[in-house]
């Protein structure tokens, strides 16, 4: 298998993190559970872009600063490339922004979170259990960073992860589209640095120290998730 994986974020972003980019923590998540594939990465936030749809069977879009309602061209690029992948099936993952702007590419809603950022390692519910989640578990805990969410699901899609403080945690669209708005592989590490840059941005400083009493050394369901986006790629 190829999977293209379209990073959101410029390379330049992670110098306060060791330069590693949000597409090689994929990489270093995914290749254990799937040590035959080839996982590329593609920097559409610097307008790099796969030569057709085809050049992979599949793709992922990662986290990113960006709301996907900021209205850059590459964001409106990519939100018609997300309609281009389910009009021919191709399999498509979202993490994050990824998860976002799936939603509003495909008619759903996303805004600002009432309740201020979602920081740190979040439980939710599994309330529709799918075939490529082997083994099966009803409850998932995985990092989670983001100020907006999806309010309004897309039409036709499916929810299967849900939580008290985020409603839509994970969504399908057939077999082919997998959304989810936590971050299997962000370390600890990262998620500090994030919150060290937040509080550099003016975020408020209770709300930061709050998120980052809740962050683990390991989250326990990072490499659960690793697993079933590989099963759902490949199933």
């Amino acid at each position: 298998m190829k999977l293209g994986i379209l990073d959101t974020v410029p390379r330049n972003y992670w110098s306060t993190d060791l330069g590693i980019t949000d597409s090689e923590k994929f990489i270093d998540l995914l290749t254990p559970v799937m040590p035959d594939a080839t996982l590329d990465q593609l920097f559409v936030a610097e307008n790099e872009w796969p030569e057709s749809l085809y050049s992979y069977d599949a793709y992922l879009i990662t986290g990113s600063p960006c709301s996907v309602n900021e209205g850059h061209l590459w964001i409106e690029k990519l939100q018609q490339f997300v309609r281009d992948c389910l009009v021919s099936q191709k399999k498509l993952v979202g993490i994050c922004f990824g998860h976002q702007l799936i939603a509003s590419a495909l008619g759903g809603t996303v805004e600002r979170r009432r309740d201020g950022w979602l920081l740190g390692a979040e439980s939710f519910d599994i309330v529709d259990v799918q075939s490529w989640m082997k083994p099966t578990q009803m409850k998932c805990e995985i990092f989670h960073i983001n100020q907006d969410h999806v309010s309004v699901l897309p039409e036709n899609a499916q929810l299967i992860g849900h939580s008290e403080l985020c409603e839509n945690s994970a969504f399908v669209i057939g077999d082919s589209v997998l959304a989810l708005q936590g971050h299997p592989e962000q370390p600890r590490r990262a998620m500090e640095n994030f919150i060290k840059e937040l509080l550099l941005l003016g975020a408020n400083p209770q709300e930061m120290e709050y998120g980052r009493s809740r962050l683990r050394d390991e989250v326990p369901d990072a490499n659960l998730w690793a697993r079933w986006i590989c099963e759902f790629l490949q199933n």
